[in-house]
């Protein structure tokens, strides 16, 4: 069985969240558009539930950048060589 290398496994930890951000940006551009389209005449409704999409597209994009930030320092910690050992 061969072994990976630590550059080998970043990769999709990566891939996955680069997508997951590209995904989420243009919903949040479109919403951002939509908002200033509304300008001030939209339903006080509608741009409460735009901003509430804003928060959580903003919410996503974060908690994705920070799982991966953690993912990348446990291949670089080497903890998933540690636990093969048992």
């Amino acid at each position: 069985m061969q072994k990976t290398t630590r550059n080998g496994k970043k990769i999709a930890p990566v891939v996955i969240a680069v997508l997951v951000v590209l995904y989420i940006l243009p919903l949040i551009a479109f919403i951002l558009t939509a908002l200033r389209e509304l300008g001030g005449g939209g339903g006080m409704v509608v741009v409460l539930f735009l901003l509430l999409y804003l928060f959580l597209g903003g919410a996503v994009i974060g908690g994705v950048i920070k799982a991966l930030l953690e993912r990348l320092r446990e291949i670089d910690g080497g903890e998933e060589e540690d636990a093969s050992q048992y």
